[in-house]
């Protein structure tokens, strides 16, 4: 029977194709607009680190300047960031079962290849724990141990795209590479990793490329290295405390986020420890603020720095009402379509179909004239999307970031089909209520 009632759908709409082609296009202009625009808001909004998001906490305390408000921040939030000291300070507990400090620096590379010249880069500044805290896919070899780190070896792990460049793509794992003044052991090897958004540095670059270089932390106070700070930096103090290597001991300097990976159930336990930790800095008068620590959730904390997440969200929204609005005028097209042909209705209900069959009838016609319009509306989501990724400024995100994916494809044809039964429901019903003996009477 549904076979029969689609190919009574089908022949409906060759016998009127502009009509057809009209509803197609109108329906299809909506499903475009909204699956790219709530596309990319899925891209925003996702949970980058499903498997263990709810464990991982960014962890920030308040020793700024009582007399102002940390800038970049909401209204009695503390800083975004936390000094080196601190750093190490809230290292010294063993609660965490992983910890570690992400931050940038700027350091020299230096190819022996032939092939590639000096250049200078932005490396990642982390902790032995920060590739098992936040399951960093390794392609070769592995992250640094604690062992090497309290060593202070000349390690590093490189991404994919560094390898390619500096190796051809081959095992690089134990070759050296020149970064600074030292020759650096390569340990291990990523994987192509892009998380978006980019959960551990939702500071300095929301949604760009992990850096090439993961070198230990601890290097950036090897002032003869050449490795330098960058970032998002600010500090406060005397002036005197940012010479030297007093800028890590000392300074009131914020450019390090500090994260932990924490056991079911230990969070207050990790907040007490937090909390101690700040009235013994009260104590020694370094923490002139009240009280006013965050052992935040990773997809708070997220969510928190995020704001193209609500501007993306509110344009989502936007998309959605236009498709609405597209609806409604479909709505008016299958409603015209199906009273015009209000005799042939006439004419089956006379013969014998029933209400029920004239409705399925007429509501598979406005769902194949959805599918339709889904097939419009991917081709134009595409589009859509690779005009986004042109208006973005060079060098702000990478330059496939907002593609179509199976989930932006299976929304689109979820949102035509949806859209069709929305605005065919009145129309179908209203051609199912067609009166045969008027119908044939005017005929």
């Amino acid at each position: 029977m549904f076979a029969f009632h689609l190919k009574l759908a089908l022949a409906s709409i060759r016998r009127t194709p502009w009509t057809t082609l009209l509803a197609v296009l109108t329906i299809g202009l909506g499903v475009g607009a909204a699956t790219s625009m709530t596309g990319i808001y899925h891209i925003f909004s996702g949970d980058p680190l499903p498997q263990k998001s709810a464990v991982i906490f960014n962890v920030r305390i308040d020793t700024w300047d009582p007399d102002s408000q940390f800038f970049g921040v909401d209204e009695g939030d503390p800083p975004k960031a936390v000094t080196y000291q601190d750093m190490t300070g809230l290292m010294k507990s063993d609660i965490p079962l992983h910890q570690t400090g992400v931050a940038d620096g700027r350091l020299y590379v230096f190819p022996d290849d032939g092939k590639n010249e000096t250049y200078q880069t932005v490396v990642q500044l982390c902790h032995a724990e920060f590739f098992p805290m936040f399951d960093v896919p390794l392609r070769l070899g592995s992250g640094w141990t604690r062992e090497m780190e309290r060593r202070q070896d000349a390690v590093c792990v490189i991404s994919q795209p560094a390898n390619d460049k500096l190796f051809g793509g081959s095992d690089s794992v134990g070759r050296k590479i020149r970064l600074g003044s030292r020759d650096f052991t390569i340990v291990g090897v990523l994987e192509r990793w892009r998380p978006t958004p980019k959960y551990y540095d939702v500071v300095n670059n929301f949604v760009g490329e992990p850096n090439d270089f993961f070198v230990p932390f601890d290097f950036i106070r090897e002032e003869d290295l050449g490795l330098s700070i960058s970032g998002n930096t600010d500090g406060w103090g005397d002036d005197a405390t940012f010479r030297g290597d007093r800028l890590f001991t000392v300074a009131e300097y914020y450019w390090i986020q500090f994260w932990v990976e924490l056991a079911p159930g230990r969070r207050a336990e990790y907040v007490a420890f937090v909390d101690a930790y700040c009235n013994e800095l009260k104590a020694l008068g370094r923490h002139p603020r009240p009280l006013n620590s965050r052992v935040q959730p990773l997809l708070a904390w997220v969510d928190q720095r995020n704001n193209g997440a609500s501007i993306a969200a509110a344009i989502a929204v936007i998309s959605q009402l236009f498709l609405l609005i597209c609806s409604i005028n479909l709505l008016g097209l299958l409603l015209g379509k199906f009273l015009a042909r209000a005799p042939r209705i006439g004419v089956h209900r006379a013969l014998g179909a029933s209400r029920a069959a004239i409705f399925l009838q007429h509501v598979i016609e406005c769902e194949l004239i959805g599918a339709l319009g889904s097939l419009i509306g991917i081709g134009l989501a595409v589009v859509g999307l690779r005009l986004v990724n042109l208006a973005m400024p060079s060098g702000a995100i990478p330059d496939d970031l907002f593609v179509l994916d199976g989930f932006m494809v299976a929304l689109a044809i979820g949102l035509s089909l949806a859209a069709g039964l929305v605005a065919g429901v009145y129309p179908a019903w209203r051609a199912c209520r067609t009166v045969p003996a008027v119908q044939i009477n005017l005929r």
